[in-house]
């Protein structure tokens, strides 16, 4: 027993800290895959999502022209969430705290080895060069990952662990939570544990000023230089367009109301990577995969408006620039009816965990503010750290 529990964690770390490409993201997938329990009662309730959301994308797929690729790429990809969602229970046998340690200080190692190609130590992030490259092996984009990563850390070792016994693992989440440049992660990771902080918690107030302070010269830059091509030609901010977006494909599609666009068909992360108009703006292109394509619904909706940005080609390089989030894509994706389905789950899941812990709040309020504002439901990194948050949730030294 004590053998395979240690194959499973040093397997799954293995895993998470994968160099990001392409072929990566089956073993990405593995962690989740491992650590859970599939008991009958909740496979039976996996295999009713799988269906349902199977017919819904069939029923989707007379309406307009949807990649069938793409869906299971999409489905794939929320796997995780999925069994978040419907519960599933992570194996007895797992330490999910010890796995998230070891996950966040491997990142942290990797992040400060990736910086030494920019000249660290003699050379510092953000004093001689942009913070993206703490990001371990991820590449492109991977600084949001170390964040993420480091803020589920965190608030385990700020809410579940005693002082004397966990300053050292505090202070390597703190370093993978705020030395990355996510400002949208970072500040709504600070947003929930201010919530828990002013309610609950008010000696943590102090910790996070300092944090405010810290990071507050380099956000008021940040902000001031943000690419404005977006709300410049489009006429309206990218996260409002992001739930404009909603009504404009309801108003065209009627049927999206109730069926949704089929998962993967509208702005999840496999129809942005088969998306010619993302294509045309990035430096991603399109996997080379049988049957995988752009939705017509992407298309219809998103297209005029992205072909408005191909003579910006950094419109869309930053979070906040980008005109899609978590909760706009689940109710474009789900439908209106599922999409209000998955949050009464999500209350749910949280409601169990128990919503008197300072945790659970942290965790809920993290989950609420960034999928309001950026993209991670689709993430199995973000799936892999909510699933083992509900096991971390019942420990305590």
């Amino acid at each position: 027993m004590a053998r395979k529990r240690k194959f499973i964690t040093w397997l799954s770390v293995l895993c998470m800290v994968f160099p990001r490409i392409f072929v990566a993201y089956a073993f990405y997938g593995l962690p989740s895959i491992l650590a859970v329990k599939f008991t009958y009662k909740q496979s039976g309730y996996l295999f009713l999502a799988f269906l349902a959301l199977t017919t819904s994308w069939i029923i989707s797929s007379q309406v307009a022209n949807i990649s069938i690729t793409s869906y299971i790429l999409s489905f794939l990809l929320q796997l995780p969430f999925i069994m978040f969602l419907l519960q599933f229970d992570i194996k007895d046998n797992l330490n999910c705290l010890r796995i998230l340690r070891i996950i966040n200080i491997t990142v942290c190692i990797f992040s400060f080895i990736n910086m030494v190609q920019y000249g660290f130590p003699f050379l510092l992030p953000y004093i001689n060069y942009v913070p993206d490259v703490f990001s371990a092996f991820y590449f492109f984009g991977g600084a949001k990952i170390v964040t993420i990563i480091g803020f589920f850390a965190l608030a385990a070792e700020i809410f579940l662990v005693k002082p004397k016994k966990h300053l050292f693992w505090l202070f390597i989440a703190l370093i993978n939570f705020i030395v990355p440049n996510y400002l949208i992660g970072i500040l709504m990771g600070l947003g929930a544990l201010s919530f828990v902080a002013i309610r609950k918690k008010p000696a943590l107030i102090p910790l996070l000023l300092i944090l405010v302070l810290i990071i507050l010269p380099y956000a008021i830059d940040r902000s001031q230089n943000l690419n404005q091509g977006f709300a410049t030609n489009v006429g309206m901010n990218p996260k409002v367009f992001a739930y404009y977006s909603i009504f404009q494909l309801y108003g065209q599609f009627p049927t999206t109301v109730i069926f949704g666009t089929g998962l993967g068909a509208f702005s999840s992360t496999p129809a942005l990577w088969s998306s010619t108009y993302i294509s045309a703006l990035s430096t991603n292109n399109i996997p080379k995969l049988p049957a995988f394509f752009m939705s017509q619904y992407h298309a219809s909706i998103l297209g005029p408006t992205l072909s408005m940005l191909s003579s910006d080609k950094f419109s869309l390089e930053s979070s906040a620039s980008k005109p899609y989030t978590s909760v706009s894509s689940i109710f474009t994706e789900y439908g209106l009816f599922f999409g209000f389905f998955i949050m009464i789950l999500a209350y749910r899941v949280f409601e169990k965990m128990g919503w008197k812990k300072k945790y659970t709040i942290t965790i809920a309020c993290f989950a609420v503010f960034i999928f309001t504002t950026d993209q991670w439901h689709d993430s199995l990194f973000f799936g892999y750290m909510l699933l083992l948050s509900r096991n971390i949730s019942t420990y305590s030294t």
